[in-house]
Order: structure tokens, then sequence, then C-alpha cells
């Protein structure tokens, strides 16, 4: 059963193992509360689990074109941990909260806004080496997907969403006015037209931004926000 949206939160925590190697090392020691993720780092939103802990190397697994974003950010080489409650007795602060939250955003975009996104000068200098990449396997599920919800797109519209949604939380074009604490840019289309929500959910982009509201990506199934809710993403910072 989905969990209430007002119990759902995440504290997420990010580890430099060249400075915080023995902590990471207490926390892995924990194998009664602590899971290990294995295959995609979305499984650290995965509500049963208490404690998840997220290794560099799980970002070049199933998502490996994905988590070229990470490679390419100042997080790379960081384990990543999600809780369901801050982490008591260790010297660690949150990075941030990801909760549930009903949100409407004030319109999604158009073709002609993903074009004007992806011509601004900026693009070419963020997307990084390997978003492109679509293997043969990933290339037949995104097929079989996009006929499943009838959007009408090929592989390489559907490529522009997705690279337009993540410049979005670069140079935000889309946001909405948020509790005083700056525009909080949010998803441009709804979930079969972006990808990759990890990339904002774990603020990998959108440092800038205190707050941010994310749709789920396809791939994303280890919560599902109810219609009408949105990943609400808060930083400390």
């Amino acid at each position: 059963m989905q969990e209430a949206a007002e119990r759902y939160g995440k504290w997420v925590y990010w580890l430099d193992p060249a400075a915080q190697r023995g902590l990471i090392d207490e926390l892995l020691r924990d194998k009664r509360r602590v899971h290990l993720a294995r295959h995609q780092p979305c499984e650290a939103l995965y509500g049963r689990r208490e404690i998840v802990a997220v290794a560099p190397e799980v970002w070049d697994k199933q998502c490996l074109r994905q988590g070229s974003w990470y490679r390419a950010s100042p997080r790379k080489g960081s384990f990543l941990v999600a809780a369901n409650r801050p982490l008591e007795g260790l010297d660690l602060d949150p990075w941030g909260t990801i909760r549930l939250e009903a949100f409407s955003p004030a319109r999604l975009a158009s073709d002609e806004d993903v074009i004007g996104m992806l011509e601004d000068e900026r693009a070419a200098q963020v997307l990084p080496e390997g978003w492109g990449l679509f293997t043969p396997w990933e290339i037949r599920a995104l097929e079989i997907y996009s006929r499943q919800e009838r959007t009408g797109r090929t592989l390489e519209e559907l490529f522009c969403y997705y690279s337009a949604n993540h410049l979005n939380f670069v140079f935000a074009r889309f946001s909405t006015p948020c509790d005083g604490r700056g525009p909080a840019p949010y998803s441009i289309q709804k979930t079969p037209l972006v990808c990759s929500a990890c990339v904002e959910l774990f603020g990998i982009l959108g440092e800038a931004f205190r707050v941010k509201y994310v749709a789920p990506c396809p791939g994303l199934k280890y919560v599902k926000p109810a219609p009408g809710e949105y990943f609400r993403v808060d930083s400390a910072g």
C-alpha cells in the first residue's frame, strides 16, 4: 500500500569518502538498519527501508546514461545516504529532505519552450558527456513505454524534453515562488516526458535553489506519488 503523503519523508546526506571514510564504514556495518542499493540510485527512496546507502558505483549500473550527471558533478565519488528520519548519534548534517506534496505547475513546457532552452548558450556547457548514449535495451524500452503512454514522440523528441527538463534546474524558466525561499523550479512536463528524477531529488542539479518540485521519472518504482503530488525537495542550505 502506498504510504500516506504526509508520512513519507527522506533525509538526504552526502558523505565524502576522503574525509568521512570512518563514518561510511560505521554506517555500512549496521546491516540490520542500512540497506545497500544494488542497481539504481532511486532505491534510496524506498519508504520501507529505514536507511539506504548508495555507493558511487551504483550510478554506473542500470542507469549508466543517467548517471553521467553524477559523474560530471562535484558529487562524483561521494556516498549518498537517505533515511526515514534524521540520523542521530552521528556528526552528520543532512543535505536536505524529500517529501510528497500536492503541487500544480502554472504551465508545462511546449515544443517551442524546449527548443528555446536547448538553444540557450549555457546548455552546451551543462549537458554531460554520455548523457545521449542510449543503449539498445533502453531504446527498446522507451519505444514500448512511449507507445503505452501514447506520447506520440520519437526518441529524439523525448531526449530533447529530458535535456530541457534538467536544464530548467540550472537556469530556471519554469518556477514558482515558494514560502519566501526564492523561486522553486519544477519539472517542465509530466512523467512520460522526463528522465532521471534522481538528478534533482538528490541535489546533483539545482543546488542554487532551496526548493524544487520534481515529477517522478518512468523508471522510479520505489515510491509512487498520488495524482497531483510531486516530490518536494528542500535543501538545508
